[in-house]
Formats: C-alpha cells, structure tokens, sequence
C-alpha cells in the first residue's frame, strides 16, 4: 500500500509518506519520515531494511519513535511479496544481491547525512553486507533479532550440514518455488489465518516469534492482514521467498566462514539487538557475534521476534543509548 501521508491509514503514521524512484531502472517504493523537532542536527538516517522479500510497511510502529533520533527511510526490497518494488533478479533474492541493491538505493538518495542501517531478521545480514559496500556513507548498524550464523553444537551436526543439509538446500528451493505457485493463494489465507489468531490468544502469546502479540498495535496488525489480502492477487511473488530463505540457511549453517569473514569485514560499530523470548534466534551465537571489536550485544527482555513493533519504544531507548555511548554523537541521551 501506498500513502502521501500515512496519517490517512492511523493517526500515528502522520507525517510518514510513500515515495517511488528507480534504481538501476527498477522501480523503487519506500517510506520517508522527517526528523522530529527534537532530533539533534547532526542525527543520521536511518535506513530500514525489513526481512528479504519484505515491506516499508512491515514496521512503521517503528517509525515514530526511531524518527526523534533523526530521519528515516523504509523501503521494499525487491521481489518484495506486498511492496511496491520491482524484482531484477532471475533466480530469486539473496543476501548478498539485495546488500548490493541497498547500497545503490543509497546512493541513488544521495543523502547528505551519514546512514544508520537497520537490519531486521533474515534483513540483518542483508544490512551488515550493505555497510561493508558503503563503508563511508555508513554510520553503524543495528541488526534486530538477525539471522547469523549459529553456533556448531557437534562434529556430527557441522558433518551433517556439509553433506545432507548441501543437498537439501540446493534440491529445496526449484519443488518449493512450484509449490508456492500452485499454492500461493492457500498460504497466505493460512498466513493470514494465523496473524488473526495470534491476536485473538489470551495474551496474544505465541511459540514460536515468542513475545506478545497484543503488545503489537492494532493498526500494525490491519495492516498486516490487509497486505496479505491485496497479495492474494499476485501468487506468484511468493515463489523468491524459497530462494530468499535457502540463501539465508546456507549463509548460516553451510558456508559460515565466509559468512563470518564478512561480518568481521564490518568497520563500523554495531548493536545487536533481540528479545530474551524470541525463539527463533540462538542468544548465545549472538554474544558471540558480538565479541567483535566494536560490536554491542543488547538484549531486551520479555519480547520475541517482532521486537520493532511490538516495543518500538525500548528499541528507539536502546539505538538512543547505543548512538551516545558507542558513536559519541552529541544530542543523544534518551528519546523524548
């Protein structure tokens, strides 16, 4: 969905507006909000990038707080399944295609300021290999809840993902990709199916993002479901996410040291961040990912998956808190 101000769709979202360029001739939509009276002049951008084949639109809760820290742009990534980006690519998304994407998309802003790039789940290391293509246009990053490399358990598990796993990931995705297109319309009504029940749980509680659903705002949640109804109309977008997801399980238990020479690659500092109730991130890979020098590990307790939206605030507080202690920029404390 498209805007010239949010504030038509929620109250919240005003002074949030959808804006459409080209890179490298595709078309490019995103989400652009101005900094708050209070940011601090010298505040960089923050450039949102949601999970592969993800939305602007995914985490405007996000928004409002994060923008008194300076301003902020969202964009869809391409072969987004609900966005308004086109998709270049002509075996599906990866990693490292749309880091590249994300680099030109900077560019082609021509921001004046310094960039803070966040990234969020299979979007953090897609926003970790951008800064490394533009390391002097990039202040840090913040990679939420991010899809790295896990930690090796045993011999036999790292043996097993050598061989077996190899051949499930490289036959996975061309069966998955059919699938997706004689089933796409089903999956989203079963998507969409879940999102309504989640929000209908006592609680709002569920097993696997962890966290609390009811924590997420209404109009985040509408949005969500209205977004999946319009893709019930385009199917077929669904068939990159089998190659956006068989990257990101490569990346993370198959190729992992070159996966891990690239994120020691990252000159800038980082904040990791994610929810001590998340249960689809490995808390202890993630400390060690941030021993790095320069890399700050920051937990946030009683919140899954969905950390941007579902507590928006304590994420702003924390970037706040990280961007005077870590990047010593001045003006910045806590957001007000």
């Amino acid at each position: 969905m498209r805007y010239d101000d949010w504030g038509a769709r929620s109250p919240q979202w005003a002074g949030l507006r959808s804006v459409s360029t080209s890179v490298c001739g595709v078309p490019v939509h995103y989400v652009r909000a101005e900094p708050a009276s209070t940011a601090p002049p010298d505040a960089p951008v923050h450039l949102l990038v949601p999970p592969m084949t993800g939305s602007a639109s995914m985490w405007l809760d996000l928004v409002p707080p994060l923008r008194r820290l300076g301003p902020v742009i969202s964009v869809d990534l391409p072969g987004t399944i609900v966005g308004h980006t086109g998709d270049p690519y002509r075996h599906g998304p990866r990693a490292d295609l749309d880091a590249r994407f994300v680099a030109a998309f900077a560019r082609q802003l021509r921001l004046e300021s310094q960039v803070l790039l966040h990234g969020w789940s299979t979007g953090g290391p897609v926003a970790a290999l951008a800064a490394t293509m533009m390391p002097e246009k990039t202040r840090g990053v913040v990679l939420v809840a991010p899809a790295l490399p896990w930690r090796r358990t045993s011999p036999a598990e790292a043996f097993g993902w050598q061989t077996l796993g190899r051949l499930v990931v490289a036959a996975g995705p061309p069966t998955t990709r059919l699938v997706l297109r004689l089933a796409g319309r089903r999956i989203l009504d079963a998507k969409r199916t879940a999102i309504e029940d989640a929000g209908s749980i006592s609680g709002g509680r569920t097993d696997l993002l962890g966290g609390n659903w009811g924590r997420v705002s209404r109009a985040q949640v509408d949005l969500w479901l209205d977004d999946l109804e319009a893709a019930r109309e385009h199917p077929e977008r669904l068939a990159g996410t089998a190659t956006a997801f068989a990257s990101i399980v490569r990346a993370m238990f198959i190729t992992q040291k070159p996966t891990n020479e690239a994120l020691d690659s990252v000159q800038m500092p980082v904040l990791v961040l994610w929810g001590s109730d998340d249960h689809l991130v490995d808390p202890t890979s993630l400390m060690q990912h941030a021993r790095r020098p320069g890399w700050t590990p920051r937990p946030i307790e009683d919140v899954g998956h969905l950390l941007p939206v579902e507590a928006p605030d304590l994420y702003a507080q924390a970037v706040c808190q990280w961007l005077s202690d870590s990047l010593e920029i001045p003006g910045f404390g806590r957001p007000t």
